[in-house]
């Protein structure tokens, strides 16, 4: 079994909670993060889009944080149908 740095478990942390956040629309996450409206030709549905920020502290913030990861997972990961789904399809993705 490959043992994941703490970054990585950080990264994958943080999809996680965006998952379960984007999967349950009346969770009070799903309000932090924007939908990007450029959808159509490339990425997937759930697309998320770059927040503005002037601060250091929203720099960090989760939405901004993850959102790139987020935009580069394929289709078929972010549209899992449970948390547990998610989770085996990531770590398959991220260990190729």
């Amino acid at each position: 079994m490959k043992i994941l740095t703490l970054s990585n478990r950080r990264v994958r942390g943080d999809l996680i909670t965006t998952f379960q956040a984007m999967s349950n629309k009346s969770s009070p996450i799903y309000k932090l993060f924007i939908l990007s409206a450029h959808t159509l030709t490339r990425g997937h549905s759930f697309k998320l889009a770059k927040e503005k920020f002037k601060t250091t502290v929203r720099q960090h913030f989760l939405s901004n944080r993850v959102f790139q990861q987020w935009n580069s997972l394929p289709e078929e990961i972010v549209s899992s149908q449970s948390t547990m789904a998610f989770k085996i399809k990531y770590d398959i993705y991220s260990s190729q």
